[in-house]
């Protein structure tokens, strides 16, 4: 892989990463190109178009919120050319929430893209979706019983 595309990469998922804790689902939504195609934990594949996907980043972002996350750290690990024009890359995302004067960690996962050049530069052509409802739900359940250690 060329140093340059390396870059690019890491440079769109930093952008990225920005306009996500910045909370707008349309800007984030500006990073993929449509139809974005979901590519299922079950073999299953789905076409979604940017209304729906705003939609879904809106819901997601909601979450967030109501867990405090108040960083989101996104590392590339991991960069597969598959041809001149498109990569699959492969990102841990790690969710970080006020604990005290420092931050902890809510939960991390790895997330996989499909990247390919477009007449407007690099975007998100297909996700891989790791489905975090399980762990958002851990997460949710852990704050609780944390709360309620506090307090009793």
């Amino acid at each position: 892989m060329h140093k340059g595309r390396l870059e690019e990469i890491n440079r769109l998922f930093l952008d990225y990463r920005r306009q996500f804790e910045v909370g707008d689902a349309r800007q984030v939504a500006d990073f993929y190109r449509f139809p974005l195609h979901y590519y299922r934990e079950d073999g299953s594949k789905q076409a979604v178009g940017r209304e729906e996907f705003v939609q879904q980043v809106d819901k997601l972002l909601r979450a967030y919120q109501r867990l405090q996350v108040s960083q989101i750290v996104g590392t590339v690990t991991d960069v597969i050319e598959l041809n001149e024009n498109s990569s699959l890359a492969s990102l841990n995302w790690t969710l970080l929430r006020p604990q005290g004067e420092k931050s902890g960690e809510l939960y991390s996962a790895t997330t996989r893209y499909l990247v390919g050049d477009t007449e407007d530069g690099l975007k998100i052509d297909g996700l891989v979706l790791v489905d975090e409802a399980a762990k958002i739900r851990g997460a949710v359940r852990a704050g609780k019983r944390a709360a309620g250690g506090a307090q009793g």
